[in-house]
């Protein structure tokens, strides 16, 4: 039935369409197959839509493998799902009629199943299949790795010998399976009492019709042969890798091989790469074998057969765009390739031979002479009433009792072609009859028998491999400027200088070797000579030798080649240059000034360069002169008898530019005195009174004074009883 062999397809669709089909096909075949299903297939869409069929064919023989996927399966909605199942199919269940094993069935095995050929194959009662599978993890270099990345000599695997009772009526009992190759191998010891392991062989006490028993093995192998290589490339520059800029598109070609270095083929081929970006495009898909294309979140390759020693290759075209706020790198998703090999074995376990009885009906018969009393004619005869073809190897029959050993006639299949040691189902096998004479009379001859018959079997194996590659960030180059200039007020017709600072810094994964700086001199300013570059990273400056410096077109222009041989060093991730310089500009009122800056950022060998910008400004110009005037007021008080005065200072500034630390002093002669406390408006920013020759200065000090503002001293002394008025108009500084 076409639609049990798509159970088995590396196609989850496939299954999941085939597991849906059974549930109308009502027979215990089908049953039989579902079963298998929810219990072994990896997908829970799968076993969920087998459980519904299970419910459509409604047979009491699913309930207890449905209980026992109720509570075990690690899927909660599954589990939920085949209890209910259960409980339904438990109220109402009808068995479904047992069919025999049909023509049918018998093209499926034959396809199935290739120990055999196609006569072979009908009747075979038991199926051994050798099972290995492989999970395991590589890094970008094909090494064997662990799940924390870390290096791995080699890889444990798990494997398995199922042994299966084909038939669809018929027990087989007392299989005794005999292996090769189990020195480096581990068995599980299982408390299963039906299977029993010793040595190089097991034994399994019965198998009911469509019955599956299992051995567990583990064993250590080198890292499988199956290469995978990928790679990203730039659209514009094929030979390059890609370069991103943070809000700016980027297309690249992604390629990746696959290499087969066994010694036999890989089949049903399935490559998933997982998308981490759901924004990415991909398109353009290119391959000479299988189906290559976009499912999904992945990436999709399916090869039916990849052969032994042999490579092959697919490319498809992605476009990224980097969001402009991001710090993260483009990150490439795991890639998951798996595959089967089949008729081989990588941990050397092999099946020598194994046997099983099943229901078979033997006699001797005695057919004394019609002239010759005492002879009798004898004839052994075997029926095969079981539903299997058999296989007798042996046939050994004894005069008298067993224990006498006094063999009359064997016959060793050994002997003879394999057609005439195989016996169909319903087909009577007998050997040429003989004659033997009793001497006694009214005894009848008495034989033993001994033989050694077994269901047929077919034999097959099959490595089952998930192979990851984790996903990685993509190596690419991406850089930030920040441009700044001191002052950002310049005076007019002054020759001032204007620090500039540019801060470069490398945001991307790959190390920088080669930055440019293309600094636009805006008009008027004078630019730098090198004597006044400084290049500086983690407080070590460049070597002049290590860069150029040169001015082009009105850009100041700074190279540094290969960063990787200078006194620097590549700049990396996170890391920051700061390239410094003065301008001297002199300009006129109401000029303004803006500086923009371009980098360019490269590797070696050189791929397209990636670039950043950045505008410091603007600088204004302000027009600002100084005038300051700074007077005294002297006049005698209405107390002429006491000597006294008022004094009055002011200040004024008459110009445009703000005056810093202004400084105002007055003398006091010798023999005068101040008879009150001094009043400054605005208040004063510091005071001071110190004895000089002949008086005493006084000084007040103002921070500053603002354009239009002007400020006032007032204070009264009194001159002593002879003294020269001009004295109280000496002032000391202002």
């Amino acid at each position: 039935m076409s639609e049990i062999k798509n159970l088995e397809s590396s196609d989850k669709y496939k299954r999941k369409e085939s597991a849906k089909a059974l549930g109308n096909t009502h027979t215990k075949a089908s049953l039989r197959a579902l079963l298998k299903v929810i219990e072994q297939d990896d997908d829970k869409d799968v076993r969920k839509e087998a459980i519904d069929s299970l419910v459509k064919l409604n047979d009491p023989e699913a309930v207890q493998v449905l209980e026992r996927v109720g509570e075990n399966d690690k899927d909660r909605g599954t589990r939920n799902k085949a209890k209910d199942a259960a409980n339904t199919i438990r109220e109402s269940g009808t068995p479904l009629p047992e069919t025999p094993f049909s023509e049918e069935d018998a093209a499926r095995a034959r396809e199935d199943f290739r120990a055999l050929e196609e006569h072979e194959a009908k009747q075979a009662g038991l199926h051994v299949k050798l099972e290995e599978t492989l999970k395991y993890r590589i890094d970008q270099d094909n090494n064997l790795v662990d799940e924390n990345n870390s290096p791995l000599d080699s890889l444990q695997g798990a494997g398995k010998i199922k042994v299966t009772n084909r038939g669809s009526r018929d027990r087989i009992w007392g299989i005794d399976a005999f292996l090769e190759g189990v020195d480096e191998v581990s068995f599980d010891r299982s408390e299963d009492q039906e299977i029993v392991v010793f040595g190089n062989s097991f034994g399994i006490k019965e198998l009911d019709p469509q019955g599956v028993k299992a051995v567990i093995f583990n064993f250590q192998t080198e890292a499988p042969r199956v290469k995978i290589k990928e790679a990203f490339w730039d659209l514009e520059k094929p030979e390059s890798p890609p370069t991103f800029s943070r809000g700016t598109e980027a297309g690249m070609r992604f390629t990746i091989e696959l290499t087969n270095e066994f010694d036999w083929s890989l089949k049903e081929v399935v490559l998933k790469k997982h998308i981490s970006d759901p924004s990415t495009v991909v398109n353009n898909f290119q391959t000479e074998n299988g189906e290559f294309n976009k499912e999904g979140d992945f990436i999709q390759w399916k090869i039916k057969e990849i052969p032994a020693n042999s490579t092959i290759n697919a490319s498809c075209e992605m476009r990224v765009t980097l969001p402009e706020d991001t710090k993260e790198p483009y990150k490439v998703g795991d890639t998951v390739v798996k595959y089967n090999c089949l008729d081989t074995s990588l941990s050397g376990v092999n099946l020598e031979t194994i046997t099983g009885s099943s229901s078979v009906f033997q006699f001797i018969s005695r057919d004394e002479q019609e002239e010759n009393p005492g002879d009798f004619d004898c004839k052994f005869e075997l029926e095969n009433t079981s539903e299997f073809e058999m296989d007798l190897k042996e046939v050994r029959i004894y005069e008298g009792s067993l224990e006498e050993g006094n063999v009359r006639l064997e016959w060793l299949g050994s002997d003879f072609p394999e057609e005439e040691r195989s016996i169909d189902p319903g087909e009577t096998f007998s050997l040429d009859p003989w004659t033997i004479t009793v001497e006694e009379d009214g005894t009848i001859p008495q034989f033993g028998r001994e033989l050694d018959l077994s269901v047929k079997y077919l034999y097959d194996a099959e490595i089952i491999a998930e192979c990851t590659l984790p996903g990685y960030a993509l190596r690419f180059i991406d850089i930030e400027v920040l441009k700044t200039f001191s002052p950002m007020t310049i005076p007019s017709y002054r020759r001032t200088e204007v620090l500039t600072e540019n801060i470069i810094r490398s945001t991307g994964s790959t190390e920088i070797e080669y930055l440019q700086l293309q600094d636009q001199i805006p008009e008027g300013f004078e630019p730098p000579t090198k004597d006044n570059i400084s290049i500086i990273k983690d407080d070590k400056q460049i070597s002049d030798d290590d860069y150029n410096s040169e001015v082009v077109d009105d850009n100041l222009i700074i190279t540094i080649e290969h960063l990787e041989y200078s006194s620097l060093g590549t700049l990396k991730q996170d890391e920051e240059l700061k390239i410094n310089y003065p301008f001297f500009a002199t300009a006129t009122p109401d000029d303004e000034f803006m500086g923009n800056v371009t980098v360019l950022a490269n590797i070696f060998p050189p791929v397209k360069p990636v670039t950043a910008e950045a505008e410091a400004g603007p600088i204004t110009v302000v027009h600002e002169r100084r005038k300051l005037k700074i007077g005294k007021m002297v006049r005698s008080t209405s107390s002429e008898a006491l000597n006294e005065y008022e004094i009055v200072i002011q200040g004024v500034n008459e110009g445009t530019a703000v005056i810093q630390n202004v400084e105002v002093s007055d003398f006091l002669p010798k023999g005068f005195k101040l008879v009150s406390d001094t009043e400054e408006d605005p208040p004063v920013g510091f005071e001071e009174h110190s004895s000089v020759k002949d008086g005493k200065a006084m000084k007040w000090i103002y921070k500053e004074v603002q354009p239009g503002q002007k400020v006032e001293i007032r204070f009264k002394i009194q001159a002593p009883g002879e003294h020269d008025p001009k004295d109280v108009y000496r002032m000391l500084l202002g």
